[in-house]
C-alpha cells in the first residue's frame, strides 16, 4: 500500500513537471552520427533518443510546477567512426577510451510563476566511462545516459 502511494505521487509529481530540450545548430555538433555518413538531424535518432531520455528523466526529479529548458549546444558521443575498407563495416562505431562522450548545454530552471530559479552552461565529459557496466549492453547511448543521469542527479534536487 505505501508503495502504491509513493508510486502515485511520483507520477502526479513528474507529470505537472515539464522539461524542454532543444538542439542548437545540432548540424555543427562535434558528433553524434548513427553511421558512417551523418543523418539530417530531424531524422537522427540519436538525437530523438537524448531529447526523449532527457525529458523523461529530468520530469523525475523536478518538483510539480518547475519547468526545466535545456538547449544542447554541443554533442560528442563516446567513441567514433572509424574508417573501413570492407564496405559491410561501414556503420560500426569503435568506442575506446580515447573518445569520451562529452556534452555542452544551457539549462534554466523556473518556478510556476516562471520566475529563474537556476540556470548554467555546463560542460559535461565522463573520461571514466568505460570503467564500469552500465545500462544495457545493446544500448549504443549508455554511456551518454549515465553522464546525464549523474548531472540531473546531483544539479535537479
Amino acid at each position: 500500500m505505501r508503495l502504491m502511494i509513493c508510486l502515485l505521487l511520483w507520477s502526479a509529481s513528474a507529470a505537472y513537471a515539464e522539461v524542454s530540450v532543444t538542439f542548437v545548430s545540432p548540424e555543427k555538433f562535434s558528433d553524434v552520427r548513427d553511421r558512417q555518413f551523418a543523418s539530417k538531424p530531424d531524422k537522427n535518432p540519436h538525437l530523438a533518443a537524448i531529447r526523449r531520455y532527457t525529458e523523461e528523466r529530468a520530469a523525475r526529479y523536478l518538483p510539480a510546477g518547475q519547468s526545466l529548458s535545456i538547449r544542447f549546444t554541443d554533442i560528442d558521443l563516446a567513441g567514433d567512426h572509424i574508417p573501413q575498407t570492407d564496405p559491410n563495416l561501414t556503420d560500426v562505431r569503435i568506442v575506446t577510451s580515447l573518445y569520451p562522450p562529452r556534452m555542452s548545454f544551457e539549462y534554466e530552471i523556473k518556478d510556476a510563476g516562471g520566475a529563474v530559479l537556476k540556470s548554467d552552461r555546463v560542460d559535461l565529459k565522463d573520461l571514466a566511462f568505460d570503467s564500469s557496466q552500465t545500462g544495457f549492453a545493446s544500448d549504443p547511448l549508455r554511456f551518454e545516459k549515465r553522464m546525464l543521469d549523474k548531472w540531473m542527479r546531483k544539479n535537479l534536487r
